[in-house]
């Protein structure tokens, strides 16, 4: 008894060191992929080829669970707030920190200024240097989101999984239109997407103000607007003054820009065909 008892301990033990080194084996992975391989580590190729990827068609992501990325259906456990009716992910305490989670987070240290630290112990507004890629095109102020470039010259994002759309991908693969769930206003019959504080602009959400004196305008860049000096891509021709719309030049130089779908209307298309005034950034409802 006592060496059956001791063989079915042992065998035990050895179950739960396997999982520990596959454990340690997972974490170095990640370390050698997301850390060494900026330094030109070749054990992070290596590392990174042994993965395994998503068993979906033509997918190129790693697994994360059942054999399958994110995107393809990996359920991943994420903690929600507490609080009735919020899908916010929780922080600590069980809550997120709309509704009272307390997250350090270093603020600018120049006088009165309540801006996040960017890089050297102040924000963006107070010099902290951008370390972000800009994109390798001669002469382009974008910044780099894949291979160097930026996406207007070349780089590939996620696209709609849906035959036909050619829509960013929101969340779930899909974009807005094809069933991507986002926020909505919480004011009563409103479907506006929520900008701040589970509401709308137009139901009280705040935004940044141009700190010139006396101006209502929205912040764009650096704590000022357009008119106040927040710098913009201008138009590439000679000369012109006017902002870019489309290709690196205005509407004025070649810009094709879509008007409005709404019988009449004369504005620039925002979103899903239509101007701002006839809904281009309200929440579609999704027929089943």
């Amino acid at each position: 008894m006592r060496g059956s008892r001791l063989k079915g301990q042992l065998q035990l033990a050895v179950r739960r060191l396997r999982r520990l080194l596959q454990f340690v084996t997972i974490t170095l992975c990640y370390c050698y992929i997301f850390v060494r391989k900026k330094r030109g580590c070749k054990e992070a190729e290596a590392c990174q080829k042994t993965r395994k990827r998503c068993s979906a068609d033509e997918c190129k992501n790693f697994v994360i669970k059942g054999g399958v990325c994110k995107r393809h259906g990996a359920k991943v456990q994420v903690k929600r707030c507490s609080n009735e009716e919020c899908t916010n992910n929780a922080k600590k305490g069980g809550v997120c920190i709309r509704h009272g989670a307390k997250v350090k987070v270093k603020l600018c240290s120049a006088d009165g200024c309540t801006s996040h630290v960017i890089n050297g112990g102040v924000c963006r507004k107070h010099g902290a240097t951008w370390t972000k890629k800009k994109c390798s095109s001669t002469g382009c102020p974008n910044i780099a989101m894949k291979g160097g470039v930026c996406k207007r010259h070349g780089a590939q994002c996620q696209r709609c999984s849906k035959e036909g759309c050619t829509n960013k991908v929101v969340e779930g693969g899909v974009c807005l239109k094809h069933g991507a769930k986002r926020k909505r206003c919480s004011n009563d019959g409103c479907t506006n997407q929520v900008k701040r504080g589970g509401v709308c602009v137009r139901h009280g959400a705040t935004w940044k103000r141009c700190s010139s004196n006396g101006c209502p305008n929205q912040a764009k860049r650096g704590g000022v607007c357009i008119r106040h000096g927040a710098k913009c891509a201008r138009c590439s021709h000679e000369g012109c003054t006017n902002i870019v719309q489309l290709g690196g030049v205005c509407k004025k130089h070649g810009a094709k820009v879509k008007p409005c779908s709404i019988d009449g209307c004369t504005n620039l298309v925002k979103k899903r065909g239509l101007c701002r005034r006839h809904g281009a950034f309200r929440i579609p409802d999704v027929k089943a």
